[in-house]
């Protein structure tokens, strides 16, 4: 099962362009899967495309635990030549140095290939490898420049470099900006980077030595079996996925798991659209702050308040807590109106809270049964302005949640959580 992991020593280094652009080159030869360390939601999306629509998979050692994340690399790389992992944040970022790209790669025995960004360095990106290579006798088997100026800038880099092979580099390009925003890269769903994919996997192939990353990925160790217990069942019952450019940020194991059980129907909340019927409803995040007044209007709102009402199992993440919320104040600081399926009104514009979240479960819900652990992530720039519901689903052993630490508010079937799950990791759902 050849396999690479990109990492690098710190975020904004281009290993998301760079391991697009990877495998964007790599896919003109061998069939290439494509995975997404962390709990991200958006990398991924630019995985998709330059793989010309093979889903990336997440890979999160904090909520999915080891089994499943060797599990789901070994179920998702079955039939691909290679599987190329995009690492998170620097090597060794985590909580501390577990969970971190670094202990990724020691789990799945992944070799590594790092991004050094050099625009500002020449002979100091050597130093900068071997105390990455030597801090944790990590697995890094090569390594690619990044915003190389020229031939001679690049001979100062790879001249101070030991013991790791120097696969190329990628030359600085003014065509190879992406646009962010708040919660990071523009979705696909808003920007299509297929110029910029195209663009770098033309200089990878012009001054990357492809064959030399083929090598290393057929160098990674055997991993051992899949522990595989799926089955299919009742394929009359439906699921309903939100998904449009406010909400779509889901991890595609996650729909794959809901396809064991359910026919999936996406319906856009932007346009208006319901599916007749559903068995479970599921919200995920995304930027409904963005399109506050077409959420507003939809008919949507209706629909799901309907169900909710009626008992439809429904579960609303982050975006989809604050799509089912009262209200949302924009960043234009005017009110709109929302669900109201919770009474709560909630601020587009806040400070950035991101990390893990470990939950206690308080009582039963259609994720978890009272007593239990779990885990998950929270990822949002928006708070509650005002929390009217007086009675919590989950206490915050880790992370903020809604409010004083406490997360999940309930009605009938419906749960609203800031936390984002991975339904691997959920032992006693509903689905």
């Amino acid at each position: 099962m050849p396999r690479i992991l990109i990492s690098s020593d710190r975020s904004d280094s281009g290993k998301t362009l760079i391991s697009s652009g990877l495998m964007r080159a790599l896919s003109k030869r061998v069939k290439v899967r494509p995975f997404k360390a962390g709990p991200d939601f958006i990398d991924t999306g630019y995985h998709k495309i330059a793989t010309r629509g093979i889903p990336s998979i997440n890979l999160d050692l904090f909520i999915m635990g080891k089994e499943n994340v060797i599990n789901s690399i070994i179920k998702y790389s079955n039939g691909f030549d290679i599987s190329i992992i995009e690492g998170v944040m620097g090597l060794y970022d985590g909580v501390g140095l577990d969970y971190s790209t670094y202990q990724l790669s020691e789990v799945t025995k992944t070799p590594i290939i790092l991004i050094i960004n050099c625009e500002n360095i020449g002979s100091t990106a050597g130093a900068i490898i071997r105390g990455l290579k030597d801090y944790g006798n990590a697995r890094i088997a090569g390594v690619i420049f990044n915003k190389i100026s020229s031939e001679g800038h690049f001979n100062y880099c790879k001249n101070s470099v030991k013991d790791v092979k120097v696969l190329g580099y990628v030359p600085f390009s003014k065509d190879l900006i992406v646009p962010s925003r708040h919660l990071g890269l523009y979705t696909t769903e808003d920007y299509n980077p297929e110029k910029s994919i195209e663009v770098i996997a033309e200089l990878i192939e012009e001054h990357v030595d492809i064959d030399k990353v083929l090598e290393i990925a057929n160098s990674a160790e055997d991993l051992p079996g899949i522990n595989n217990q799926e089955t299919m069942q009742n394929e009359e019952k439906i699921a309903a996925i939100a998904y449009d450019a406010a909400f779509n940020f889901y991890y595609q194991e996650n729909i794959e798991i809901l396809k064991r059980k359910f026919q999936i129907k996406f319906f856009s909340p932007l346009k208006g659209e319901t599916v007749e019927n559903p068995d479970l409803i599921y919200i995920g995040g995304g930027y409904p702050e963005l399109y506050l007044k077409e959420l507003e209007s939809s008919t949507t709102s209706r629909w799901l308040r309907k169900e909710s009402y009626k008992g439809t199992k429904i579960l609303a993440e982050c975006g989809g807590l604050m799509y089912t919320s009262k209200y949302i104040i924009g960043t234009d600081d005017k009110k709109y109106n929302m669900s109201n399926i919770f009474d709560i009104g909630i601020s587009a514009k806040g400070k950035l809270t991101i990390g893990y979240t470990e939950l206690l479960s308080l009582e039963n819900s259609i994720i978890s049964r009272k007593g239990e652990k779990i885990r998950g992530h929270e990822f949002h720039v928006s708070f509650p302005v005002e929390v009217n519901e007086k009675k919590f689903i989950f206490k915050n052993i880790k992370g903020k949640g809604i409010k004083d630490n406490y997360d999940g508010v309930k009605t009938q079937e419906t749960l609203a959580t800031y936390s984002h799950f991975h339904f691997s990791s959920l032992r006693n759902s509903a689905f």
